[in-house]
């Protein structure tokens, strides 16, 4: 009942932030591009590894340099793909062949990881379900699809957490799920109003990091042991910019990378320090990033291009 009542909070939030056009926001450890400390923006080397990934959307790595993806043009869909110059890419699954359509919408992969026992777990966003598929494509299991008798409206991105845990962000229902499979349970996140999409983990397990794009900001949540929900707190603020971040990820020494979108840069950002470091060009669109290997790929306009982290 309790969670009842707050999901029905957060419905009558969003609906109350769409005839407003606005609202106040929490103090950010950095409230715009000027206040931030930040150095010019560097030009790095960026490679275009695959001509087939010209049209690649989403992104998610697998063992031995696989790498999973889908198209602009096809998001239900799902291909894989040698990280080499020359693979060609073969077909890992067609969503609809496994999911009916709802309300006359396709389904469609949003978000993509990869678990730690090789399992494709799938944001699907046509008719909002987290998906888990065996590596080898022959077992797909719905791991999540309602809340407390309602239905998720469109989910954009997963992160996997510590455990068991799986988070999923729905911005238009303003929540982000809490998922343990293993007990079957489904929970909130967010004891605020948020609308984020990409999600990440940093990597020690503790904080979930969002972009909502709308709002012009960067929010975190320190994840609770407990099964409770949190308030968020806004790490960047970009609202005096009208920058929207989309694309996050985590590296291994644990610095921020935030893709910008339209606008072709990533930011990069020490949480321990409380500074930005650096600011790139992207090559192109930055919507979503993936560090891998000692390499930042980055998503987004035409192909997917990586940069070198040494």
């Amino acid at each position: 009942m309790k969670y009842n009542l707050l999901l029905q909070a957060k419905l009558l939030g969003l609906w109350l932030l769409m005839v407003a056009g606005c609202v106040s926001m929490p103090k950010s450890i950095f409230e715009s591009q000027s206040k931030a400390p930040s150095k010019n923006t560097e030009l790095k080397s960026k490679e275009y590894i695959n001509a087939h990934l010209g049209n690649a959307s989403n992104i998610a790595f697998g063992q031995s340099g696989l790498l999973y993806f889908t198209d602009q043009k096809n998001a239900g869909k799902i291909k894989k793909i040698q990280l080499n110059l020359y693979s060609e890419p073969k077909s890992f699954m067609d969503l609809s062949e496994w999911i009916s359509p709802f309300n006359q919408v396709e389904p469609k992969a949003e978000g993509l990881r990869v678990d730690h026992l090789g399992r494709i777990l799938i944001a699907e966003a046509g008719t909002g379900k987290l998906l888990r598929v065996t590596p080898d494509a022959r077992k797909l299991e719905v791991l999540a699809d309602s809340y407390d008798g309602y239905r998720f409206t469109t989910v954009k991105d997963l992160a996997i957490g510590q455990g068991d845990d799986l988070f999923v962000s729905s911005p238009f229902s303003g929540t982000v799920y809490r998922i343990r499979p293993n007990e079957g349970f489904i929970g909130i996140l967010n004891e605020d109003l948020v609308r984020v999409e990409g999600i990440c983990i940093s990597p020690d397990g503790s904080r979930l990091v969002a972009a909502e794009p709308d709002a012009s900001r960067v929010v975190v949540f320190d994840i609770p042991k407990e099964l409770i929900p949190v308030e968020s707190w806004t790490l960047v603020d970009f609202s005096p910019t009208g920058v929207e971040p989309r694309g996050l990820t985590f590296d291994n020494e644990g610095l921020l990378y935030v893709g910008l979108g339209e606008k072709k840069e990533v930011r990069v950002f020490d949480l321990e320090l409380g500074e930005q470091i650096q600011t790139f060009d992207s090559g192109d669109e930055a919507n979503v990033l993936r560090y891998f290997e000692n390499y930042l790929y980055v998503t987004g306009g035409k192909g997917v291009r990586r940069f070198p982290l040494d």
